[in-house]
């Protein structure tokens, strides 16, 4: 398979699972983001942020198994594409939600005091 049809079809992957990850947070992101911003403009910016960083953290990981997989079979490559995909995406949300998390508040425990 000529490698560079190869590295565009591993980027494709890797800009499709994207969306598919954005998509299912939109509205829950939109609303935390709304309720732990100081305005619409903050919450603006880092749903941006957001958005564009589970895009970047994943095409990151592709080009870099790009290197490692050069050597192996077409579908060996893939995998290594999708697996990069994934990583990238788990990480960005890892990141994202131990920012985010930091601002959530859990409810006092009544019967913790006795």
């Amino acid at each position: 398979m000529n490698t560079y049809l190869l590295l565009l079809l591993e980027l494709l992957i890797s800009v499709a699972a994207s969306p598919l990850v954005l998509r299912i947070l939109a509205n829950p992101l939109i609303r935390t983001l709304g309720r732990i911003c100081p305005d619409e403009e903050s919450a603006g910016f880092w749903l941006s942020y957001t958005q564009v960083m589970l895009v970047i953290a994943p095409l990151i990981l592709v080009l870099l198994m790009d290197i490692f997989s050069r050597y192996g079979t077409p579908q060996d490559s893939l995998r290594l594409a999708l697996l990069a995909t994934l990583s990238g995406l788990l990480a960005g949300l890892h990141l994202i939600g131990s920012r985010l998390g930091r601002f959530v508040t859990l409810p006092e425990r009544k019967d913790a005091g006795q």
